[in-house]
């Protein structure tokens, strides 16, 4: 069995295309048109090519020409990358001519490297998915030929043996088959064209080839039906007929055999290993390339030769892009803001509002911004010794724990967003149905009745300790993401969770029906259906239990190509983003426009997103992280309820706590407490106006009395490779690498209603030079992190200040200009000192 992919998409107008090819232990003999440069990752594959066998290694790389007979074979699995080249497309003239390259015959292989060099290229050349790739790969492809004609050319043969005869008459055979394959070819036919007898071709056929012509046949149609089923949405009738089967039953069939699986599903699978060669996770993997990743070989190749000839790095800066905007009124009325992103912050787990460290980035935090609600987990997990049973199985309930959480956060300024979650051991139905690595039950309660039970215990202790009036003003949800299924969060039957879900909407609300109770936190995607929130809408809404508010949770995880209870804890390599840069947005618009069709006017609110699941993804650390939650939030400011960002620290117990402080954790500061990019981000956020001036691509205005609010960024989505879970060339200290066209951002805003005088114009700059902690790291050469680096990072790690006066005219115009660098956020505001006489 083999099977083979794009493993970048090249655009269609070129005469290339890189294969990612992987198999059990044979690729079936094939001739095209196409030389075949292949470069090996995985594995001993023996290439049979005509009459010659080579047997390559890991990093060695061979060049079939066209029109050979060409095999893999091994007694194992391999994995090889092979750019199909038609070099006559490029160069008629070299139609004849034959390459040699084999690096497994070398005596040395600093020859080679140029060839991978540019292979190398042209897979970064097009990790996105965009035609305006198409001169600059065209470039790299002339180059490559150019690498090829320089060094490469095969020696011409001497003189003309019987061999050579045979040969020539193979390759006019393999040729007239190729040109003809679509046609329904007979043994007859072939025969006749070549003035042969039917019988001496099958005999010549069979000890040259190695197999019978109908086997040859048969694999060459279905070699190009592949080819068609993988790179074009046409039906699988109309591939079959395009490549000799003139029955498409008969396709199937002669498919089925060698694949194993319908041409359908073949599809399928092609499709989704496209996307993310090992498939998605729902919590936690690391951003590292995995070890078999076809391109974590590749990636080395890509650091160009200082003494070589080969030029085509192309390392120009990129254009900057100009941001044109209308001449904003700051008069005017505009759109009045709530700043819903104040409404929830979050932390990991009710344990750790018990560590000294975490209360004290929670305090600084809220100082900073100033929340209404705070959202966390395991509210009677088995950490907070809520609940167990005597030696009678009576409950033993205790709250002192909790007790000691809750009045710190009140203490604060924060009230709980109280999360109805896990079960106790000794209360749950499955004793090892658990998550994370310090774990949480989250297997239905043995007894309903139990359950209730504690649940009103807890809201008459609060109520009895913090006054009705207090508690009246709490959120209270239901346990979290019950729509993941039941290999994470989810109950094995629905029903069961919506009998979970009534009793304890009754439990709370006995204590008070002015008592706040919303629908458990369903996560939610663009790309996923809302099957599961819809049939909770249809039944919450039939028991007359409707949710006083939505909880919902959002990551930008491509969660398409699976259910989400095939998701798992685990830790598996590639896992996939979304490659649509407006996935949020997009979810947002959906949901708003799904609960008005039903006619709800129910609050929303957003208490976890973030750009991954992931604790070990490297761009969590990095400015792309800040840009891209300015992106978001102003793209969408206002337009739910709440967005609460998922999570105050890497300090979290998910996963085993890394001592690596750049681990790529999903925190606002590192586990020792240093802030990131984008905390700064979002602490900017609290000096907003409340009237909406304008926004619009990069840039977001706001004013307040009589000063203005401008916030810029300059951002830029991920290469479509680094989204399908491919690392390559990104490594743990070059981690912009997926961010390679980025280019700066021009942009003039012109203010007019002004009063005439001087203003005093801040701007805070937050980039890789100013605000970034691993930035700062970086330039201090990546040293290992000692008590004294870790304050030299909190002190350097801040958001550059500039200050000047500026004058608005008589006429009170003003313009603002801004060159921002790469996945930059600038915040400029600008405040009147006195005014014109």
């Amino acid at each position: 069995m083999y099977s083979e992919s794009e493993l970048v998409v090249l655009p269609r107008a070129l005469p290339a295309r890189v294969m990612f090819v992987e198999s059990d232990g044979m690729v079936p003999p094939s001739r095209r048109d196409e030389s075949q440069l292949i470069f090996v990752v995985h594995g001993r594959p023996t290439v049979v090519d005509d009459e010659d066998e080579v047997t390559l290694e890991p990093d060695d790389v061979y060049l079939a020409n066209a029109r050979r007979l060409v095999a893999l074979e091994s007694d194992d699995p391999f994995q090889v990358i092979v750019l199909r080249l038609d070099v006559r497309r490029l160069d008629e003239s070299l139609d004849e001519v034959e390459f040699r390259v084999n690096s497994a015959a070398a005596s040395h292989r600093r020859a080679f490297r140029p060839l991978l060099h540019l292979l190398a290229l042209v897979v970064k050349a097009n990790a996105t998915e965009d035609e305006q790739n198409r001169f600059k790969t065209l470039a790299l492809l002339y180059a490559l030929l150019d690498e090829l004609t320089r060094g490469f050319i095969a020696d011409p043969a001497g003189g003309t043996t019987a061999s050579d005869k045979h040969r020539s008459r193979m390759r006019r055979l393999l040729r007239y088959i190729d040109e003809h394959y679509a046609e329904a070819l007979t043994l007859n036919q072939v025969a006749a064209h070549e003035h042969l007898s039917a019988p001496y071709l099958s005999a010549f056929f069979k000890e040259n080839v190695g197999m019978t012509f109908s086997a040859y046949y048969n694999a060459l149609r279905l070699d190009r039906a592949v080819d068609d089923l993988v790179t074009t949405d046409e039906s699988v009738e109309t591939v079959a007929r395009r490549n000799g089967f003139r029955d498409p039953r008969a396709f199937v069939k002669v498919f089925k055999e060698r694949f194993g699986v319908l041409p359908s599903q073949y599809r399928r699978d092609e499709l989704q290993k496209k996307e993310g060669r090992d498939g998605p996770s729902r919590r936690s993997t690391t951003a590292r390339p995995a070890p078999d990743s076809p391109l974590a070989l590749l990636a080395k190749y890509l650091p160009e030769e200082s003494d070589g000839h080969v030029t085509a790095a192309f390392d120009a800066d990129p254009l900057a892009k100009v941001v044109a905007v209308d001449a904003i009124d700051v008069t005017a009325d505009g759109r009045a803001l709530h700043h819903a992103y104040r409404k929830v912050t979050t932390v990991g787990r009710a344990k750790e509002l018990l560590y000294q460290e975490v209360r004290d980035m929670l305090a600084e935090w809220q100082a900073d911004v100033g929340f209404e609600y705070i959202k966390f987990h395991g509210l009677f997990a088995d950490d907070m010794h809520v609940y167990r049973e005597d030696r009678d199985g009576r409950p033993v309930y205790s709250f002192v724990l909790l007790d000691k959480v809750l009045d710190f956060l009140l203490s604060i300024g924060l009230r709980p967003f109280v999360e109805l979650s896990f079960t106790p051991q000794e209360m749950a139905s499955i004793a090892d149905r658990t998550v994370f690595s310090a774990p949480f039950n989250v297997s239905p309660p043995a007894s309903l009745e139990g359950w209730t039970a504690l649940v009103e215990a807890f809201v008459r202790h609060a109520i009895d300790r913090y006054g009705h009036a207090e508690v009246s003003r709490w959120l209270f949800s239901p346990w979290n993401e019950p729509d993941t299924g039941s290999t994470l969060f989810g109950f094995d039957d629905d029903a069961l969770f919506y009998d979970f879900y009534d009793a304890t909407y009754d439990a709370v609300k006995r204590s008070g029906t002015d008592l706040a109770f919303g629908s458990p936190a369903m996560l939610v995607s663009y790309a996923q259906d809302k099957d599961w929130l819809l049939a909770f809408l249809d039944h919450a809404e039939a028991a007359g239990r409707a949710p006083d508010f939505l909880t919902v949770h959002f990551y930008d995880n491509d969660f398409s190509r699976a259910r989400l209870d095939e998701h798992s804890p685990g830790e598996p390599a590639g896992l996939r983003l979304n490659k649509d840069q407006d996935t949020f947005h997009k979810t947002v618009r959906q949901l708003r426009m799904l609960l008005q069709e039903r006619g709800m006017a129910t609050p929303v609110y957003m208490t976890e997103w973030n750009l991954t699941v992931s604790h070990r993804d490297l761009l969590n650390d990095t400015t792309f992280k800040s840009c891209y939650l300015a992106k978001n939030l102003l793209e969408n400011y206002d337009d739910l309820d709440s967005f609460g960002y998922w999570m105050l620290t890497d300090l979290v117990e998910e996963l085993q706590p890394s001592d690596d402080m750049f681990h790529g954790g999903l925190g606002l500061y590192t586990y020792n407490g240093v802030k990131k990019p984008h905390y700064y981000v979002l602490a900017a956020l609290r000096r907003a106006g409340d009237r909406l001036l304008a926004s619009g691509e990069g840039h977001f205005v706001t004013a307040s009395d009589h000063a203005v609010q401008i916030y810029l960024y300059n951002y830029e989505h991920f290469s479509h490779l680094f989204a399908s879970g491919e690392r390559y060339d990104m490594t743990y200290l070059e981690r912009y690498a997926p961010f390679s066209e980025v280019g700066r951002m021009d942009v003039s805003l012109e203010l007019t209603g002004l009063a005439p005088g001087t203003y005093r114009q801040r701007e805070e700059v937050i980039n890789a030079d100013h605000g970034s902690a691993f930035d700062t790291w970086l330039r201090m050469g990546a040293p290992s992190i000692d008590p004294p680096e870790v304050d030299y990072i909190r002190q350097v790690s801040v958001p550059q200040m500039i200050v000047n006066d500026v004058e608005a005219g008589v006429d009170g115009t003003l313009t603002v200009s801004a060159v921002l660098e790469p996945l930059e956020v600038r915040v400029i505001e600008l405040v009147p000192r006195r005014r014109a006489s």
